[in-house]
């Protein structure tokens, strides 16, 4: 059972403009990067031999750092670089939003339920403790990933399409799918990729003189 909630660190923030942070609560000890691969979670649930466990864990939803991808001749893969918590803003917020965590873990409605803490673990205190464990532990959180094509005016230089999806410098080919989201959004994407897909089509249709 997963259960999610959406918010801002900053009170003012939180009034203002999207969230920019998002807490999902699992019944299960939540497969990060630092324990082990998600196929041998999965497999550990299915023999029962995963701790008796519950999972508060973060997403940052409107990270500043940004990643890039290098795109080589045919035949190399691309080079995909993440940057991730390359932004000091975006440690800062992670670090508050574990603390927030903790807070959430410890609420006296879990009293009946809950044991000891197993990430990041009692003896993580200090910030540095905290970061030195994000740092260890973070990966992606499926879903919300966007703008390695991104759509914008020719006067954007890290603009990949325009706004009817057509890849500059190319012809007959476009991009329709999450790549073109020009900035985050603060929650899952399938929503905004599948209004996307209807306004490709509808542009396609009309490009080509279709019904």
């Amino acid at each position: 059972m997963d259960a999610f909630a959406f918010t801002s660190l900053d009170s003012k923030v939180r009034q203002e403009r999207q969230p920019e942070l998002m807490l999902s609560v699992q019944s299960t000890r939540f497969p990060f990067a630092c324990v082990g691969s998600y196929i041998k979670t999965v497999e550990a649930g299915q023999t029962g031999e995963l701790p008796n466990a519950f999972t508060v864990h973060t997403t940052l939803l409107q990270p500043r750092a940004e990643g890039k991808v290098e795109v080589f001749v045919p035949r190399r893969k691309p080079k995909i670089s993440h940057n991730y918590l390359s932004h000091p803003e975006d440690m800062k917020a992670m670090i508050a939003a574990i603390k927030l965590a903790r807070r959430v873990a410890a609420s006296e409605k879990l009293d009946g339920i809950r044991g000891k803490e197993l990430l990041p673990g009692p003896e993580v205190k200090s910030d540095k403790d905290i970061e030195d464990y994000l740092r260890r532990s973070s990966c992606h959180f499926f879903g919300t990933l966007v703008g390695t094509c991104k759509m914008g005016d020719e006067k954007d230089p890290k603009a990949v399409v325009d706004s009817r999806l057509r890849v500059r410098g190319t012809k007959r080919l476009r991009v329709v799918d999450a790549s073109v989201i020009p900035v985050p959004v603060s929650g899952f994407t399938q929503a905004t990729v599948a209004a996307i897909s209807e306004r490709a089509a509808d542009q396609i249709k009309e490009a080509y003189r279709l019904k």
